[in-house]
């Protein structure tokens, strides 16, 4: 059986730079999508479904592993799970575009805050994972600076797009943590199931007014770049994923809204009042505080031991 891309066992430093990697690429995609905004939403998505499985097959067929996704497909337990993850999957994308071309990447960005601290809950429910007194403070601030964004709303309505990212991303990093399907395959079947609906989203828009809509080079170009600034960091963060504790993902799913917030209010133009400042504020703080101290237990626990072979007579 030929061995996948990062199939072997990763150490926590190499699952942390994947996963901070996977994130920086994910706040990137929005600028595509605001690109992208003059097109139908629903065909973003769908060119980003088909975008994304095109690659990951190509990445299967590079390593000779198409074939293993039979066998995975005749399991009824992970073929649940994969309907599971690529529907949950497949319904935050949809959401992010949305928002996006709404002029709303705020609201995205408030569901990625609120995921990790359902990542919290999970964890403990799911999991059993022991959390110390730090993580605990750290997601008392997390979600007092939330309610603060929260309070910065208009008549204080119901973030129901925030909330759906949230439940959604949380949800699928926990069914993730239960798969034992390779990241690349596990993407790629994800991918495939997901690009049923989206192939009838296509046919239904090229039958209806919406085919009226005329691509432009640049619009082919920046569906094909959609497609694979999809795939790379979907890999990384699943590779990542198996290798961390679902609290330590939590909070760094933190760095993905942050960078969504920044481009929202400084490139975007949206509105960003106190209320909303002063609850990132208060969740950056909470996440320096846990960073700093997670490196610092680290670095009393390394090994104190020099190497003989190191040490000059």
């Amino acid at each position: 059986m030929p061995n996948l891309p990062i199939a072997t066992p990763l150490c926590p430093r190499q699952a942390l730079l994947l996963n901070i990697s996977a994130f920086l690429l994910w706040a990137s995609a929005t600028l595509l999508f605001k690109l992208l905004a003059h097109l139908p939403v629903w065909e973003v998505f769908a060119y980003r479904v088909l975008g994304s499985l095109a690659w990951c097959v190509l990445g299967l067929v590079l390593i000779r592993a198409l074939g293993q996704a039979w066998r995975i497909l005749g399991s009824p337990r992970q073929l649940a799970l994969l309907l599971l993850s690529s529907a949950l999957i497949a319904c935050n994308w949809f959401l992010v575009i949305w928002a996006v071309a709404q002029e709303r990447l705020l609201d995205a960005s408030l569901g990625y805050y609120l995921s990790p601290l359902l990542s919290v809950l999970l964890a403990h429910w799911l999991f059993r994972e022991p959390s110390g007194r730090r993580e605990w403070l750290a997601a008392a601030l997390c979600l007092a600076g939330v309610m603060l964004i929260v309070a910065g709303e208009q008549h204080l309505q119901v973030p129901w797009i925030g909330l759906t990212i949230a439940a959604t991303f949380a949800l699928y990093s926990a069914v993730k943590k239960r798969s034992t399907v390779p990241p690349l395959l596990g993407l790629t079947l994800e991918t495939a199931l997901a690009a049923i609906p989206a192939s009838g989203l296509l046919l239904y828009s090229g039958l209806g007014a919406a085919a009226a809509v005329q691509y432009s080079t640049l619009d082919w170009a920046l569906l094909l770049a959609l497609g694979l600034i999809t795939t790379l960091p979907m890999w990384l963060y699943i590779a990542s994923v198996k290798a961390l504790s679902l609290t330590t993902v939590g909070f760094l799913q933190y760095l993905n809204p942050t960078l969504m917030f920044l481009l929202a209010a400084v490139l975007f133009g949206e509105p960003v009042g106190a209320f909303k400042l002063a609850g990132f504020s208060l969740i950056w703080c909470a996440l320096l505080g846990l960073l700093l101290s997670m490196a610092w237990a680290g670095w009393q626990h390394r090994p104190q031991h020099v190497s003989q072979s190191t040490r000059v007579a």
